[in-house]
């Protein structure tokens, strides 16, 4: 190598582009920074579509049982789907307001039904929930 070679190349390296608190795998990549947004609701929503599906097709002699936790986990559904509309700045319409609050009634109301009356509001229950949460997920991935 030339002697004039040298001090050039000590001066290239200097002058590199990475700054001191750029990590150093981040060296020489290009790529733009972009930021990942998890909806915690999302990962809610395989889980209560098998809870919805085992309350559809339960007997009345096993919906109670199946019922015992429904509220509450329907309840931290909603509440972590309402966290990520905030999250993302997004309001919630009179349509989606009315879907929610027949969900809630449904809640409210399941415990003292028995019977026929208990699979009949069972299953408008989980259509009702059903639909609130597709049109969460298209909201979400949009």
């Amino acid at each position: 190598m030339k002697p004039l070679c040298i001090p050039f190349l000590i001066a290239a390296a200097a002058c590199g582009d990475a700054p001191a608190d750029r990590p150093a795998s981040d060296v020489g990549s290009d790529a733009p920074m972009t930021m990942s947004m998890t909806m915690p609701s999302l990962d809610m929503m395989e889980p209560m579509r098998l809870r919805l599906a085992a309350l559809r097709t339960a007997t009345p002699e096993t919906l109670a049982d199946l019922l015992a936790n429904h509220r509450p986990a329907v309840d931290s559904l909603l509440g972590t789907m309402a966290a990520d509309m905030r999250a993302m700045n997004m309001d919630a319409d009179p349509a989606w307001r009315a879907l929610e609050d027949s969900v809630r009634a449904d809640l409210m109301a399941l415990p003292a039904l028995e019977g026929e009356t208990l699979m009949l509001r069972v299953r408008a229950h989980t259509g009702r929930l059903g639909r609130l949460m597709g049109q969460h997920e298209m909201m979400m991935r949009m």
